[in-house]
């Protein structure tokens, strides 16, 4: 895991003339609220360099644009944004969209259950499951961004929920959103769990690892596994990855396995709508979600080491304006 101070550090000393800087062709924007994801770690391996911000997802408003596709108050989406209080985007950045919110929900929204976490369980959702109503789903980091709303869409679409979380006050909130069988993995037998609740068709897979070796043990016949992280494998070299000793279970009960990245399934199979349909879902309270939040940029550190550990409440924000 990343230390603070030592792997990455608050910088003050950097200034921006916001009136002056130039943006050859892009726009200028001062930050609204960064999300704390945990594929941040990830990126940190094959992606971020020395005396670099560390970028992720953002939700910003225009104060200079040169850029006709952007109009100064636009509030806008960006995948790689710098982790600073106003940034210059480039005109060839191809991952800021501009955010219409007519549903008129906090911005903050935009970052998780609107942003990448709830788009990820959308649509891996409706591209992988092929979910049958009455069939049994087990989602392990259940009460996170994305397991959260694949908990709540499963049990909208008729499945029996089956979630696991790291605390007992996670778990309380994955009875609030309908889970029909929620417990603490680090009190309880994932195994025995699932067991005792007659196998799963469709695991939907957030840590990877041990875990993953220990459903597929427990899977039905023609059962479905999304692949969607790896989250107890993130801080550890290749070498010390956990190798899976079920996997043969894929042979014997003619198992899918599907792994994806959001940008690639959604290049395959569209976003089946997923900003106007989650949009009126959350505006009608059929799905909810839970933010853990800040007003400090230097808090970014601190928030990302607690969602690797496991240890956070909610979705990760820093809210700056």
């Amino acid at each position: 895991i990343p230390v603070p101070g030592e792997n990455f550090v608050h910088r003050d000393d950097i200034t921006i003339d916001v009136d002056n800087a130039p943006l050859n062709g892009g726009i200028l924007t001062k930050t609204v609220a960064l999300g704390i994801d945990i594929w941040l770690r990830s990126r940190m391996v094959y992606e971020y360099r020395p005396d670099t911000p560390i970028l992720g997802y953002a939700v910003a408003v225009v104060l200079r644009s040169e850029n006709p596709k952007f109009q100064v108050g636009d509030h806008v989406q960006a995948r790689n944004y710098p982790f600073a209080n106003y940034a210059v985007l480039p005109s060839e950045d191809k991952d800021v969209k501009v955010l219409k919110n007519e549903a008129g929900l906090p911005w903050t929204y935009y970052l998780g259950v609107l942003g990448l976490a709830g788009q990820t369980a959308w649509v891996g959702y409706k591209a992988y499951a092929q979910a049958k109503k009455g069939e049994t789903i087990y989602v392990s980091t259940g009460a996170g961004g994305v397991g959260s709303v694949v908990c709540q869409v499963a049990k909208a679409d008729g499945l029996r929920v089956i979630a696991s979380a790291g605390s007992d006050s996670k778990v309380e909130f994955l009875k609030e959103i309908g889970v029909d069988v929620a417990f603490n993995y680090k009190k309880e037998d994932v195994g025995a769990i699932l067991k005792e609740s007659g196998g799963i068709d469709i695991y939907w897979d957030n840590v990877g690892g041990k875990t993953l070796e220990t459903v597929m043990g427990q899977m039905n016949k023609y059962g479905r596994i999304i692949i969607c992280g790896c989250a107890s494998e993130y801080n550890l070299s290749p070498a010390e990855w956990h190798g899976n000793k079920s996997l043969i279970l894929a042979l014997v009960k003619t198992l899918t396995l599907y792994g994806f990245v959001i940008p690639d399934a959604i290049a395959k199979f569209g976003d089946f709508n997923f900003e106007a349909e989650v949009s009126k879902l959350v505006k009608e309270g059929r799905i909810r979600s839970k933010e853990e939040k800040s007003t400090k940029l230097e808090d970014a550190m601190k928030m990302l080491i607690e969602a690797l550990r496991g240890v956070n409440e909610g979705k990760g924000v820093i809210e700056l304006s």
